[in-house]
């Protein structure tokens, strides 16, 4: 029991961690365009709101795998944890006064869409590899 709460504890941290470093390079990226393209405030934050779903996307794919087990629930869980951590991290960076409704929509959102690919990743099936050429019969 203890090892399999551990197995989920660390496929979770590793899909935190993979969705935060997807979000810094994603980061460098947008700072990237903003300063080479005109980029509106509109535009930058429908962007930025893209980055996280795709982050929490990379993280979740790589926490349950495919065909993995606990999908739904793993995938949520990287999910809320990827969002309370951001919001965590801009709070002490002395981020500007965020409305919890906002905050909540957002780990919701967070969590429905890590819930949604853990659960697509969980039931897909793994690819077959391939076990070297077989002769051909003439």
């Amino acid at each position: 029991m203890k090892s399999a709460r551990a197995a989920a504890l660390g496929s979770i941290l590793k899909g935190v961690l993979i969705s935060a470093a997807a979000t810094l390079v994603g980061m460098l990226l947008l700072a990237a365009a903003v300063v080479w393209l005109d980029i509106s405030d509109g535009a930058l934050s429908a962007l930025n709101q893209v980055l996280k779903l795709v982050s929490i996307l990379l993280g979740v794919r790589f926490a349950v795998g495919v065909g993995g087990e606990r999908g739904f629930l793993t995938g949520a869980a990287v999910g809320l944890v990827y969002m309370i951590l951001g919001y965590v991290l801009y709070w002490q960076l002395g981020g500007a006064v965020f409305s919890f409704a906002a905050m909540l929509l957002e780990m919701l959102l967070g969590g429905a869409m890590g819930a949604v690919t853990g659960a697509v990743c969980a039931n897909l099936r793994p690819r077959a590899r391939r076990r070297g050429r077989t002769a051909r019969k003439v």
